[in-house]
């Protein structure tokens, strides 16, 4: 196993650790623009199962409040701050790290009806 591999699994399991849970999004961020293969994407997932962590799979209940946080917090922050807030505003704010920002950000956001006529 290459170095930056253990090194994207280190980061991802002092991320999640706590929470017990991975997003793929995550994944894909903590990779960034570094050369990964499949088969060390594939290696990176069996190892944060192997460390006792859930990966891609859909939300809990925890997770929903934690959105919740983070929806109401960036909220509070654009009408205080007459403008859209920053992650690092809203992580402040929501008192969560800058990547479950995020991802509750993410997931929080409605897809456009798109009608024709």
């Amino acid at each position: 196993m290459r170095p930056v591999i253990q090194s994207i699994i280190d980061e991802l399991f002092a991320r999640h650790h706590r929470s017990g849970r991975v997003d793929l999004n995550d994944i894909a961020e903590v990779i960034g623009p570094r050369g990964v293969s499949y088969e060390e994407v594939d290696h990176i997932v069996d190892r944060l199962e192997a460390l006792g962590l859930v990966v891609g799979e859909p939300i809990d209940a925890n997770e929903v409040l934690v959105m919740k946080r983070v929806l109401g917090a960036a909220r509070s922050l654009r009408t205080t701050l007459g403008r859209n807030p920053t992650i690092a505003e809203i992580a402040l704010s929501s008192g969560h790290p800058a990547h479950v920002v995020r991802r509750a950000l993410e997931r929080g956001v409605s897809p456009r009806v798109v009608r024709s006529y």
